[in-house]
């Protein structure tokens, strides 16, 4: 079976089946193998593993993480590439699922649990829907383990630095997240504008949804100060900020993980 991710396959399918990347969808299709075989091998996906794909687009990436992973569910919310599945992904250990991952029960991926060591996330992300997927399986999942994510440059920069944000306190909280190499504009069709890069995340534990409910009242309104704005959501704010000696003028992003630790476990001792 030929690479999808090649410029003479990836033409191929396009003029066959008619297609053209959507703008809405933030498609552009990789036309590089290696680049596609460089995504997988910085991800734990092996033989033992589940692999959760958003986004397959023509199915590149997909037709490699099968040739590691154990299985793969891909969801993908673009009907016309149907024949291009069953043409170039018709195999037992593939399964596509159109629907928008962002409507998915991740609950529904428990079983997954039963049968493979690990679940991993995979996915090429349009800028519009990135902190929305990464929210999303961080917030709503309990088996998956691991995030492989191509994003933006610049937003794998921003996630990497010391920029703050509800989001980037839950990562530090549940585990890390690494910056693991940037993907050329010129490996695509058609190219980007920018430059993308592979972002990583490892997940430890499951995420603590108290904690995120006090980030997000903490940061909603960034030039507010700490007290200014959790006093909206919680009445005993002051009370609970000199309990733990934080500044009430601090701003949001001032505050340490776990300053933030430290006012959940104060404000939510009953479920503590």
């Amino acid at each position: 079976m030929k690479d999808i991710a090649t410029k003479s396959t990836t033409q191929y399918i396009l003029d066959k089946y008619d297609l053209y990347p959507k703008k809405k969808y933030g498609q552009n299709f990789l036309i590089d193998p290696h680049v596609v075989e460089k995504i997988v091998r910085c991800s734990s996906v092996n033989e033992k593993c589940a692999v959760i794909e958003v986004g397959p687009g023509i199915g590149a990436l997909t037709q490699v993480l099968a040739r590691y992973a154990g299985y793969v569910r891909s969801y993908e919310i673009d009907t016309r590439f149907k024949g291009v599945y069953e043409e170039f992904l018709n195999q037992e250990n593939i399964e596509i699922v159109f629907e928008d991952f962002l409507k998915v029960n991740l609950e529904d991926l428990m079983t997954l649990k039963d049968k493979y060591e690990k679940v991993i996330l995979v996915a090429n992300l349009p800028y519009y829907i990135t902190t929305q997927i990464i929210e999303k399986v961080l917030t709503e999942s309990k088996v998956i383990d691991e995030i492989v994510v191509m994003v933006q440059k610049e937003v794998a920069l921003k996630y990497t630095s010391d920029y703050k944000s509800p989001l980037m306190y839950m990562i530090e909280d549940m585990g890390k997240i690494e910056y693991m190499f940037t993907v050329s504009q010129n490996v695509f069709i058609p190219a980007p504008h920018i430059d993308s890069a592979i972002l990583k995340i490892t997940i430890n534990k499951e995420a603590n949804l108290d904690l995120y409910k006090v980030l997000n009242s903490a940061f909603k309104q960034r030039r507010k100060t700490i007290y200014n704005n959790l006093k909206q959501e919680y009445q005993n704010a002051l009370d609970v900020l000199n309990e733990n000696q934080i500044d009430q003028k601090l701003r949001c992003e001032q505050l340490t993980l776990e300053d933030y630790q430290a006012i959940t476990k104060s404000l939510y001792k009953h479920t503590i």
